[in-house]
């Protein structure tokens, strides 16, 4: 059985997919008031899944498959019920690079299983109580209501139907039966307390990082997908402290073949399409197998965490035309989550370029570049381009470090001949469309503007500046950075359709992609249609970030691709026992 960590007459061979959704909450950051939810060992339970043809054991700990040796547990099984078995386990591992109290950087891990304290206690992700009957020996199951709890203590907040008593906690929504088997549970990592370290500062008992994290596992029998487990798992720092530094891990064990036979694997790894192969080296499995030829498990991860403030396009589904990451823009760049070269990316790399049959990303010019930005908006003019001809990376302004107005803010990159008359954000609503409740220019900020050569006005307090202002502008709304219409978005639809679906973001309350539909997805903020919950059939997208609910589809939370996604950044392989 080898480990693979990745951090985030001759028969036709078959595959076994195990699909990886990861969802990092960018409550890292934001005012938060810790919940009261801990784990506890003594909640800990077994659950075997068999929705399609792959059959495995779940543990609400975070353990898929089987924790360790001995009877009762089932590896990843495929087909169902034949004794062939392809993974031993899975576990997800989180770290973080924080502080103690002598003001030391350290490094805190946190693992699934098989980690105690010196007394034996332990610090491993422990399940949260309150998300399965207590009564039952089984992980809360879509299709079994007996291991439902009596409510849901994270849908406590519905005002029509608090907690969601004797409905089921569905990803799509209350009582949303998408999957053929859905199992939920939530983890928590608050006993984990080797380190002089205290995430949470209104709970000194409180150690790890002070992360909650809900995890789902799905399947469904339908034949595109009747050989795949889904697994999710959604990240949240429930602390009071910032996590700036944070690796996400996937640790999975393979058994290709099965026991006795799971020497001979061996990986394969595709980091451009985020997945990975284990494969038997012989093609002959153990008994099981008889004379039937073993199979490939690949390993896909459908959602990475997003960078949604580097100003590249990760996942590369962004604005068509963008200008490419180019290996000249690497020079002098480290992975530091910092601008080191000041051409206005953040960490950009070599997968980010071109290379072999990998065409390379785009990255947020601030220019529209496909041609469907806002209708009035300003241009790039002759005058812009020679003046950014000057500057190391084409920025406009030109050297904004030494800019009395721009103070280091960058914001035009690249700029060339190939933009001549192209619109750019200019943070003015040039349509009258944008963000209700927004200020509006006055004829103060026009007067000041007058004395920059660039007509630009700085918004006080804020790294906001407005570009090219005229007697034209007046009256028009403009971005401050604020939400002024309460509902959750910041400047929606000033600028619009420029960098589109770069630096996307499944918590800015946003349609990237524009794909909710009115008529199907308006169902409110549990997903469900008719229950006239909150944001059902007001015409409007209702986003769940920032809550415990899901949100309508196609928006935030229940939207995939609105996730400028880092796929996997690093793949390591060990033998057996070598960890």
């Amino acid at each position: 059985m080898d480990l693979i960590s990745h951090c985030n007459g001759v028969k036709k061979m078959k595959f076994i997919k195990i699909v990886f959704i990861l969802f990092v909450s960018t409550m890292l950051f934001a005012e938060h008031i810790p919940s009261r939810e801990r784990g506890d060992p003594n909640f800990r339970r077994q659950t075997d899944i068999d929705g399609n043809k792959v059959r495995t054991s779940i543990f609400n700990y975070g353990v898929t498959g089987r924790p360790s040796a001995g009877s009762g547990y089932i590896p990843y099984e495929w087909p169902k019920n034949s004794g062939k078995h392809y993974i031993a386990m899975t576990q997800i591992w989180v770290g973080a690079e924080v502080e103690d109290t002598s003001g030391e950087k350290i490094e805190i891990v946190d693992i699934a299983n098989g980690r105690t304290s010196t007394t034996g206690e332990s610090w491993n992700f422990e399940p949260v109580p309150g998300y399965l009957n207590i009564d039952s020996k089984l992980i809360a199951k879509s299709d079994e209501p007996a291991s439902w709890p009596t409510y849901w203590p994270d849908k406590s907040d519905d005002e029509n139907d608090p907690g969601w008593a004797g409905s089921w906690n569905g990803y799509f929504g209350k009582n949303q039966f998408n999957a053929d088997q859905e199992v939920f549970f939530k983890l928590s990592d608050d006993l984990y307390n080797k380190y002089n370290y205290y995430p949470d500062e209104t709970d000194l008992t409180r150690g790890g990082l002070g992360l909650l994290a809900g995890m789902r596992v799905m399947q469904w029998s339908q034949v595109l997908v009747e050989d795949v487990v889904f697994i999710l798992h959604e990240i949240q720092n429930d602390g009071t402290k910032d996590l700036d530094k944070v690796s996400f891990c996937l640790w999975l064990a393979d058994l290709v073949g099965g026991d006795g036979d799971s020497g001979d694997d061996s990986p394969d790894f595709d980091l451009i399409y985020d997945i990975a192969w284990s494969k038997d080296g012989d093609g002959r499995g153990n008994p099981a197998f008889g004379n039937d030829p073993v199979g490939v498990v690949a390993t896909a991860y459908l959602e990475t965490p997003g960078n949604s403030a580097d100003r590249i396009d990760n996942d590369g589904d962004g604005e068509e035309n963008s200008p490419i990451v180019s290996i000249d823009m690497l020079l002098g760049e480290v992975h530091n989550r910092i601008d080191d070269n000041l051409n206005g990316l953040v960490d950009e790399d070599s997968t980010h370029v071109p290379f072999g049959t990998q065409k390379g990303v785009g990255y947020a010019d601030r220019i529209d570049n496909n041609g469907n930005g806002e209708e009035n908006s300003h241009v790039v003019t002759q005058e812009m381009i020679d003046a950014a001809s000057v500057d190391p990376w084409k920025r406009w302004p030109p050297h904004p470090e030494d800019d009395p107005v721009q103070l280091g803010l960058i914001h035009l990159i690249g700029v060339g001949s190939e933009d001549l008359g192209c619109a750019y954000k200019d943070n003015i609503d040039n349509n009258g469309n944008g963000e209700d409740n927004s200020p509006i220019i006055t004829e103060e900020m026009i007067d000041a503007a007058q004395t920059d050569s660039l007509k630009r006005y700085r918004i006080s307090g804020s790294d906001i500046i407005l570009y090219g202002l005229t007697d034209n502008d007046l009256g028009l709304k403009y971005a401050d950075g604020i939400d002024n219409d309460g509902d959750g978005a910041i400047d929606e639809d000033i600028d619009e359709n420029i960098d589109e679906m770069i630096d996307e973001s499944r918590e800015d309350f946003i349609d990237n992609d524009g794909d909710w539909n009115p008529f199907f997805d308006d169902v409110g903020m549990d997903g469900a249609d008719l229950t006239m919950d909150k944001g059902e059939k007001d015409g409007i997208p209702t986003s769940g970030a920032g809550t415990d609910f899901p949100g309508e589809p196609n928006i935030d939370k229940t939207d995939v691709s609105e996730s400028d996604q880092m796929g996997l950044t690093a793949v390591a392989y060990d033998r057996a026992g070598s960890i």
